[in-house]
């Protein structure tokens, strides 16, 4: 492994409001591996090239070229470099009272992985402040600045793909009517956390992920049963229902009607 870095820990002042401590570039082996738990130090980490594995309060994330992934003050998480195409990497460790508030108002919520983030101009200029002999206080300075725009690209990149992100997750739910529901996988698939892809997909579309699935379910069953003679059994199987019992209780619960009264009704 190769690895440059810079400790500036013995510089700081408890007055300061971001405290720079640590700024490095590291070339991983397939060796690298970290783990911390109740992490004492907040930090934030460009991959430049290769992947790799971030697990995170309980969250499994793949970190990649392009992406940041953050690492929240008192998280317990564990990473480590893919041992095929070990990660090439920026990282800086900060903290301090204007840190911490930036990484609560700018972030999203239980959101630690952000895909293909266009900063890698603001990391490699702090590393090149780190490198330069200008002082801690004036390198400090200059580094939060670039930190702020992380901060700000984070959020507004995130703003601006909210609403892909729940058309994402509603086109995936839509896909899989006839699969059974895993919050865990979907999840998985668009790189967020469970509060925060329930957050959005509520707030464009007033239901949670799960509700709409129920709903696209019932729809569904409606389709089959207007234009088809698959049986009401299979349908049920079809749709990943518990049994048919099940099935027609929750049919009737939406619809009004029990699924054979509502074939009956618009076959008219």
């Amino acid at each position: 492994m190769i690895e440059n870095f810079k400790n500036f820990s013995a510089f700081v002042s408890e007055e300061d409001p971001v405290k720079i401590l640590l700024v490095g570039e590291t070339y991983c082996d397939r060796s690298f591996r970290i783990e911390r738990q109740n992490s004492d130090m907040m930090a934030f980490e460009y991959i430049i090239d290769g992947t790799g594995t971030l697990d995170i309060e309980g969250q499994h994330l793949v970190p990649e070229k392009e992406d940041v992934f953050f690492l929240k003050l008192g998280s317990n998480h564990k990473y480590s470099t893919d041992n095929d195409n070990p990660w090439h990497k920026y990282w800086i460790v900060f903290d301090g009272k204007l840190s911490t508030t930036m990484a609560e108002l700018y972030l999203p919520r239980d959101t630690y992985l952000f895909k293909n983030c266009n900063v890698k101009k603001h990391f490699e200029r702090i590393f090149q402040l780190s490198k330069e002999n200008i002082g801690y206080e004036k390198m400090a300075d200059a580094v939060t600045l670039e930190l702020i725009r992380i901060f700000m690209y984070i959020r507004s990149r995130t703003e601006f793909d909210n609403e892909s992100v729940a058309k994402t997750i509603k086109k995936k739910l839509d896909e899989s009517v006839e699969s059974p529901f895993n919050l865990d996988r979907l999840c998985a698939s668009v790189n967020y956390s469970k509060n925060y892809i329930i957050n959005i997909f509520k707030e464009e579309y007033g239901i949670t992920p799960y509700q709409y699935y129920l709903e696209r379910k019932i729809d569904t069953a409606k389709i089959y049963l207007m234009h088809t003679n698959i049986s009401v059994g299979d349908i049920s199987k079809m749709l990943y229902y518990a049994d048919q019992q099940y099935f027609s209780t929750s049919f009737k619960k939406t619809v009004g009607c029990s699924p054979l009264e509502f074939r009956r009704r618009t076959r008219k």
